[in-house]
């Protein structure tokens, strides 16, 4: 039997577990990038996670040792060139490796069409698609030296459609053109990351969710959340710790021949 087909008959479980593995989740103590943290964890890796909410971080970081699960916490700002590459390099140094990176972290303005000056594009293009590249090129120099990893990027079902302008009128304002710019970049630097680092076997993957409005929105704004739910086939709006299961499977090997997608979670959003 040729050596690539010994693991034909991996079981399911092997298939999903993470433990041993190292990962790196920038923005990891938000909304979405708790969930991320927390699957990646639950599924036996440990995580490093780089946020700039200390007090977040740190709550967070807390609790998962309690669970006896296997977390660090780095307080950076991930749009911060040195800050970030040192903080790459620290993890590294204390892990021993890099295995899995989820480029989560963002913050940007969020100016209307008409309204958008040049420097909020070059804020969202800077806190996005650079602040990911530079973050992936950091992983990829750590993967190579262990054989390969596991990139994964979180765009926008609003990198690929726009927003209903009736959902927001009157109540706040639209999602913003320069988000929806960045994180269309995203989607197709994934693409790109992942045709040009197949050979040092890094896969590269894209999440696309669609309506996952914070606690806070959903208390200050219910009218919003409303309207959501009204374009949404599944009738509601989605759950963060309904991005468990697509991130594990695409940190894990049960992916294994899986790079360059850009996988859509929105309970429908964009099959209408």
């Amino acid at each position: 039997m040729r050596k690539k087909d010994k693991d034909m008959n991996k079981r399911i479980n092997k298939l999903f577990d993470l433990t041993g593995k190292v990962a790196i989740v920038t923005g990891g103590a938000g909304w979405l990038g708790t969930a991320i943290s927390q699957a990646l964890a639950e599924a036996g890796a440990t995580v490093a996670i780089i946020d700039c909410n200390a007090v977040a971080l740190n709550k967070l970081v807390a609790g998962f040792n309690k669970d006896n699960l296997k977390a660090i916490g780095i307080v950076a700002d991930c749009f911060e060139d040195k800050l970030l590459r040192d903080s790459f390099d620290k993890i590294v140094s204390d892990c021993g490796r890099l295995d899995i990176l989820v480029n989560c972290a963002y913050s940007g303005p969020v100016p209307e069409v008409d309204k958008a000056a040049f420097e909020d594009y070059d804020k969202a293009l800077h806190n996005g698609p650079a602040a990911y590249g530079i973050a992936a090129q950091q992983a990829a120099k750590c993967m190579r030296k262990s054989g390969g990893g596991v990139i994964i990027n979180i765009g926008s079902i609003y990198a690929m459609v726009t927003g209903y302008p009736e959902v927001y009128e009157n109540i706040t304002s639209p999602n913003s053109i320069v988000y929806q710019a960045g994180k269309a970049a995203i989607i197709q630097m994934t693409r790109h990351m992942a045709v040009y680092w197949a050979k040092d076997n890094i896969r590269v993957n894209c999440i696309s969710p669609g309506t996952f409005p914070s606690d806070l929105t959903q208390k200050q704004i219910p009218e919003l959340v409303r309207r959501l739910e009204s374009k949404v086939p599944m009738g509601r709006i989605g759950r963060p710790w309904e991005l468990k299961g697509t991130v594990v499977f695409l940190a894990s090997d049960a992916s294994s021949y899986v790079t360059g997608q850009n996988i859509v979670v929105d309970g429908g959003w964009t099959a209408w």
